[in-house]
């Protein structure tokens, strides 16, 4: 009857937590972020440490470094995708008479030997396949995502200056000695398992990408660095952004050659690569680093999606496991924590 009313007070902290994220998005996801991004810069920064020249530079100055870097990169890349998105809906409208050969061959296809008269056929199929109603998600979320990394930065500016001083003042503010090394080694629990996993993440995706972009050059379809960057990018998305990435580029292959067959065996040049990294690459590199259950990670996708749409689905694995890593330390809520453990052991 203890748990059952542990789980129900969860339940209900967890409806209210809920609601104060939407309510106050603008706040809490670019705090958030920052919080994540210093997990990232700090297991970069002492990456760089081996680095040569760079690996003399003072810890505060290697971090200051690649939050530069991390930026300066988000907002190229960001650049780069908007304009790209923009050029590609644009010569969509060239391959205007391949959508006729594709009504054609699927007719064809079918045993259908006269062509219905349907009119403006080939206006709703530009409409439809139009990159700019594709990825609606992907473009609003690219689009104001430069705000949120902005005020992140920001915050992790402040943030990466007293992270120095952060277990001195914690010790004083606690004031019992034991409750503040319990807390200090959450947060280094939190540090190594989120950054390890966003670092691994990330080179794992970089690889896919430029698999993905060599696969893309070999079958002629048009814009391979863009399709190449989505696809990594949609990879931080679990089990389904994998999926999603593929479509885009299968869709352009269709559209460009206006060949079934041409875009069957870009599917299954593009979903090797993503089965290879799904199946073998992420065990082996990411391993359990996050020890979250798939039922779990599957949920809190839906969750953090429902709450902050594509920005949420990326950073739905991160918060999560820290969210299980504090769980795990209060003993009325442990059992929540195991629950949602891929291995029970925490």
């Amino acid at each position: 009857m203890h748990k059952l009313a542990v789980v129900t007070y969860s339940v209900a902290l967890m409806l209210m937590v809920g609601w104060l994220a939407v309510i106050g998005q603008s706040i809490i996801l670019p705090v958030l972020v920052g919080v994540i991004a210093v997990y990232i810069l700090t297991t970069a920064a002492e990456a760089m440490a081996q680095v040569p020249v760079i690996g003399l530079l003072p810890r505060r100055g290697r971090r200051l470094l690649v939050l530069v870097g991390f930026t300066v990169s988000f907002m190229v890349l960001a650049s780069f995708i908007t304009s790209n998105a923009t050029t590609i809906s644009a010569s969509i409208l060239e391959y205007r008479d391949n959508f006729d050969v594709l009504q054609d061959n699927f007719l064809h296809f079918l045993g259908v030997r006269s062509v219905p008269n349907w009119a403006n056929l080939s206006e709703y199929l530009v409409e439809l396949v139009d990159v700019t109603n594709l990825m609606p998600v992907a473009l609003s979320t690219i689009s104001s995502g430069g705000s949120v990394i902005v005020a992140a930065a920001l915050y992790a500016v402040f943030l990466l200056a007293e992270l120095d001083t952060l277990p001195d003042k914690t010790r004083r503010a606690m004031g019992d000695p034991h409750q503040a090394e319990q807390t200090l080694d959450i947060v280094r629990r939190i540090n190594e398992r989120i950054g390890g996993y966003l670092a691994a993440k990330t080179l794992v995706n970089v690889v896919l990408g430029l698999v993905s972009y060599m696969f893309l050059i070999l079958l002629g379809i048009e814009h391979p660095a863009f399709w190449a960057i989505l696809i990594g990018l949609l990879n931080y998305i679990p089990y389904i952004g994998s999926i999603i990435a593929v479509v885009f580029p299968v869709t352009m292959s269709l559209i460009q050659f206006a060949s079934f067959g041409h875009a069957l065996i870009a599917l299954v040049v593009l979903v090797i690569p993503q089965m290879i990294v799904g199946y073998y690459v992420e065990p082996k590199f990411l391993g359990r680093s996050v020890n979250l259950s798939p039922f779990t990670v599957l949920l809190s996708l839906a969750i953090w999606t429902a709450l902050w749409g594509m920005m949420g689905a990326i950073l739905a694995i991160p918060l999560t496991a820290m969210v299980v890593i504090i769980l795990a330390e209060i003993p009325t809520t442990r059992f929540i924590a195991v629950m949602m453990s891929d291995t029970g052991e925490l």
